[in-house]
């Protein structure tokens, strides 16, 4: 049995990877781990002209190539396993991330080709690997996202999963924006607006703090930065409170996230009005709403239980006072003769 959990460790170490990305498409600084890096060549060794990412531009049918760059930091040699992914943008939080390499690659991704599939880079030095990037007829036009991944193929790690110690490789990508020429729509949509807050079963409980969830979707053709306001507002039109925030960074075409801002300003008793605003500079701008009523329903529960009490205890002396007059109506009435 040890002899079988020993192979199973084995095949999982080398099956399950974590992908570290460390660029943004703000950063002057190459993509790296502190151990290695992924960039595109800079243009010429005369007159180079550093990036940290890929940014292409083609029509559909073409052909467009380029150069990544893979730089070992560390004093022993290191192979890696290059290849091609679709980026995408996690459900909860919309943050960016790639597809691992046992995911089948549909995108820019696919489109994307390599010499080799493995490489290895000496100590301190650097590689330099061509690729080409092959766009489809039948492309849709706008944006389409994705990286060049150097994965290591040592295993750097372990962790427990299940109760199995789990391998863990690391990968370092440089991201490729490709733009295929044709219409651009930029548009995007936002839904399930929700309120969660703490108040609590009385109005003296809770903070009048919570947050606002919703749904955010790209349903262009580019990716888009999106900023978004939320507004709270309640009985009367009575602002309570207004939060802006960078939603996304990147929202690429065809992805959704769900996402979370923290407010304040929730009363105890209202009629609070939640709107949602995204906007981007691009000028593409949607709206989403809710209404949520903040009851304290035991309070409520207790005034009724006393309403009804209090009800009852005077319709039941108003019973009884009534039972009282007619007794007094209805008794026989006393009539003494006298005699002259």
């Amino acid at each position: 049995m040890t002899r079988v959990m020993r192979h199973v460790r084995a095949l999982i170490a080398f099956v399950v990877l974590a992908v570290a990305m460390a660029l943004l498409p703000s950063s002057a600084h190459a993509a790296d781990n502190g151990a290695w890096s992924v960039t595109p060549t800079p243009g010429s060794e005369s007159s180079p002209t550093p990036r940290s990412y890929f940014v292409l531009e083609g029509a559909p049918g073409t052909t467009l190539t380029d150069k990544v760059r893979i730089r070992n930091y560390t004093n022993r040699p290191l192979t890696f396993t290059l290849y091609g992914a679709d980026g995408y943008n996690t459900e909860q939080g919309g943050f960016f991330a790639l597809r691992t390499l046992e995911r089948p690659q549909v995108d820019v991704g696919a489109w994307t080709k390599l010499p080799v599939q493995q490489v290895k880079v000496a100590r301190r030095t650097q590689v330099d690997v061509p690729i080409t990037v092959q766009i489809p007829e039948n492309a849709t036009p706008g944006d389409h996202v994705g990286g060049i991944v150097a994965l290591n193929g040592a295993v750097e790690g372990t962790t427990e999963s299940g109760g199995i110690d789990v391998g863990i490789k690391r990968a370092v990508a440089a991201r490729l924006y490709l733009r295929v020429s044709g219409p651009t729509t930029p548009a995007l949509k936002v839904s399930d607006v929700r309120l969660e807050h703490d108040r609590g079963f009385f109005p003296w409980s809770g903070s009048g703090k919570g947050s606002v969830s919703y749904t955010v979707e790209n349903t262009g053709n580019l990716r888009l930065s999106p900023e978004s306001v939320i507004r709270l507002s309640g009985v009367a039109g009575r602002e309570l409170d207004e939060v802006e925030t960078t939603a996304v960074v990147d929202l690429l075409p065809g992805q959704t996230a769900k996402l979370r801002a923290d407010v304040s300003g929730v009363g105890w008793a209202d009629r609070v009005s939640v709107d949602v605003t995204l906007a981007t500079p691009e000028g593409v701008r949607d709206v989403a709403s809710t209404t949520v009523w903040i009851v304290p329903w035991p309070l409520v529960l207790i005034l009724l239980l006393l309403i009804a009490g209090s009800t009852w205890w005077w319709l039941r002396r108003r019973a009884e006072r009534r039972r009282a007059f007619e007794a007094v109506a209805t008794a026989p009435k006393l009539t003494i003769a006298t005699g002259r």
